[in-house]
């Protein structure tokens, strides 16, 4: 589903210019010339963002801002438009309420970073990322090998149960949120209707976590200046993708598992409760049963979660998948770069074979990428592929490298001490490139860094 958009104004002009650039840029735009129209628009459905001309031919923009921040299913954020110079209106209009403020005369191009700017604070991305997949990502195409097939038939399988909760259990880059997108469109008949939000809980501030996923009242804490919804919220009717759910802190695992047996919730600072029907799929790249067994995951949760699980393999485990995966992103790309580039030849893709993926798809999708750009032919040749960690390690690969031999006094090193040893000799066997490492230890970027300052390597 995508963002949607309510602008409001008396120019006729601004109002098709607006609609026409943000339309092409992914979000669902309706436009209302006076203050009557918007409010017929808002009756229909509530925006997630109006722009709104405080100067309109039957009143002032601000009487609409003041009844929809006290909506009670939920208010838009708002970017109220005030004649240039004019700081008074600008700071009424915050306020009241407002998000942010323009004034005229309008560029459109800063009308779209300021929308990008509130739905980003609103955590809305996610929709707009949805609605921009079919440019954004290549398009997913049945794999030959046999644990893309089995991955896939597991998918078909459960998709017929939309309630049934599903955990993707994988490595970092291995294609988790494709399987958790083609699981979507496997399950809605009309999935390009059906929300799909991903949440990337290990990016999430452990202050926030609820507020992020169930949304706030006004007033609720500090910053709380409008009503929010949250993620959960904005995912009723469709999938709502956990990524990372084990990075959850134990607060917000206990407040998620008790929304997982209800599929009820209430918004921070509210006494009413929300009923929504959506599917959870969760992932992660860690070992789940040791997460339980060292208490870094609630063992009711994990039962919870993993009701249906399903194993997404590294791609040196579905190597016959490799040759299509690397045309596909070569069609990708050439297209994106506007260059003329037909494919691979068949030495390429023989490199491209022999190649053990540490970084898995994402790794394989960089590559090409790279590729393409670099090349001067008509097909990718193997001197256009650059294996980064083959090619650019001082080390050239050797395992006894990353051994480590630690005594302090004769005694016996601490896990944490032989953890730090070991993420030293991986930084230095990476040149000290940290999304490297982290694609070496198979694990996301923000987990990687936050294991850094812990283990006081940040620097």
């Amino acid at each position: 589903m995508r963002a949607t958009v309510l602008v409001v104004d008396d120019e006729r002009v601004f109002r098709v210019m607006s609609e026409e650039a943000l339309t092409a840029k992914g979000y669902d735009v309706r436009t209302a010339g006076t203050l009557a129209k918007a409010r017929a628009e808002l009756e229909k459905s509530t925006p997630d963002v109006i722009v709104l001309d405080r100067r309109l031919p039957d009143g002032d923009g601000i009487e609409l801002l003041a009844s929809t921040i006290s909506d009670p299913r939920g208010s838009p954020y708002v970017i109220v438009v005030t004649a240039y110079g004019d700081v008074e209106n600008a700071v009424e209009a915050l306020r009241a309420g407002a998000a942010d403020y323009l004034t005229k005369p309008i560029q459109v191009t800063d009308l779209i970073v300021k929308l990008d700017k509130v739905l980003e604070a609103r955590g809305l991305r996610d929709r707009l990322r949805l609605a921009r997949t079919n440019t954004a990502r290549p398009p997913l195409r049945e794999g030959r090998s046999a644990a893309e097939r089995m991955l896939r038939e597991s998918l078909r399988s459960v998709s017929t149960s939309p309630s049934t909760p599903v955990l993707l259990v994988g490595p970092s880059g291995a294609g988790k949120q494709c399987a958790a997108e083609l699981l979507h469109a496997m399950t809605y008949e009309n999935a390009e209707d059906a929300p799909f939000v991903e949440v990337n809980c290990a990016a999430l501030p452990a202050e926030l976590v609820e507020s992020e996923l169930f949304g706030h009242e006004k007033g609720a804490f500090t910053d709380a200046r409008a009503t929010r919804r949250g993620l959960v919220e904005m995912a009723d009717g469709g999938t709502l993708f956990l990524d990372e759910v084990t990075e959850l802190p134990e607060r917000s695992q206990a407040k998620l598992l008790k929304f997982l047996d209800a599929m009820r919730f209430r918004r921070v600072g509210s006494e009413r409760e929300i009923a929504v029907d959506l599917r959870i799929v969760a992932a992660t790249n860690q070992d789940v049963g040791q997460m339980v067994t060292t208490g870094k995951l609630r063992e009711d949760l994990f039962h919870r979660i993993s009701v249906f699980s399903i194993d997404v393999p590294a791609l040196r485990e579905r190597r016959e998948d490799i040759p299509d995966l690397a045309e596909t992103f070569v069609e990708f790309f050439a297209s994106r770069v506007k260059k003329r580039v037909s494919g691979l030849s068949r030495a390429a893709r023989d490199k491209l074979v022999q190649y053990d993926y540490p970084g898995n798809v994402r790794e394989l999708r960089n590559i090409i990428e790279r590729a393409v750009i670099l090349t001067r032919s008509r097909e990718i040749e193997p001197d256009d592929i650059v294996l980064p960690r083959a090619e650019s390690s001082p080390h050239g690969g050797d395992p006894a490298f990353f051994a480590v031999d630690l005594q302090l006094n004769g005694e016996p090193p601490s896990a944490e001490q032989v953890e730090q040893a070991y993420v030293k000799r991986v930084l230095d066997y990476c040149a000290g490139k940290r999304t490297q490492a982290a694609q070496t230890l198979g694990v996301s970027y923000p987990t990687f860094l936050r294991r850094l300052r812990e283990l006081g390597l940040d620097e």
